[in-house]
């Protein structure tokens, strides 16, 4: 049976173990990633924290658009409903 085959990814720089008969990858030593300074990070979660703070906005609008919405077509539901009351509410398992 051949050994292993030790081969370098070109994208990632993982050492990779490949099969000879199979080709198929049997082992994967990835490449560790270069340690980040201090400042670099804390700036990246500052950066993270603003684009949080932008999408919890964006919901609370769409949240209080959405009660206005419902509370519309609730009201327009109601005035239908009060100027025909003997007619009944559509089934939606009919199929007309």
């Amino acid at each position: 049976m051949p050994e292993a085959l030790d081969v370098s990814c070109p994208c990632c720089g993982a050492l990779l173990k490949v099969d000879a008969e199979t080709g198929s990858v049997v082992w994967a030593d990835k490449k560790k990633a270069p340690v980040k300074d201090f400042d670099d990070l804390v700036s990246n979660v500052h950066s993270q924290k603003s684009l949080l703070d932008e999408k919890f906005a964006r919901s609370i609008r769409q949240t209080k658009n959405s009660k206005e919405i419902l509370e519309r077509k609730f009201e327009e539901a109601r005035k239908r409903a009060a100027a025909d009351p003997t007619k009944r509410p559509p089934n939606p398992f009919d199929n007309e």
